[in-house]
C-alpha cells in the first residue's frame, strides 16, 4: 500500500513539472503534440482523425495551453457514407 502512495506522489510531481514546462514553453509543447497527432493520424487513418484531434486538445488543455485548432465534430465522409438526397415529391 505504501509503495502505491509513493508512486502516486511521484507521478503527481511529474505531472506538475510537465504543466510548468508547458506553461513556460507553450509553442514548443504544442508543436510536439501536433507532431504526435500527425503521426497517429497517419497510422490510424481518417476514420479516427476527430478522436486524435480531441485527444491532442484535451492534452493541451490539461497542460494549461491553448488548443491549436478545433477538433472536427465528425469524421470526414467516405465514398460509401455519402448521403443521397431523396427525390422531390410529385406536385399536384
Amino acid at each position: 500500500m505504501a509503495r502505491g502512495v509513493i508512486k502516486l506522489a511521484a507521478l503527481a510531481g511529474l505531472a506538475k513539472q510537465a504543466r510548468d514546462y508547458a506553461r513556460k514553453n507553450p509553442d514548443s509543447v504544442s508543436s510536439a503534440i501536433g507532431k504526435v497527432e500527425s503521426t497517429v493520424s497517419k497510422r490510424v487513418g481518417p476514420k479516427y482523425a476527430g478522436h486524435v484531434g480531441k485527444g491532442g486538445n484535451a492534452l493541451r488543455s490539461g497542460l494549461g495551453i491553448a488548443p491549436s485548432r478545433p477538433a472536427p465534430a465528425t469524421a470526414p465522409l467516405r465514398g460509401d457514407d455519402r448521403v443521397t438526397p431523396s427525390p422531390a415529391p410529385p406536385t399536384v
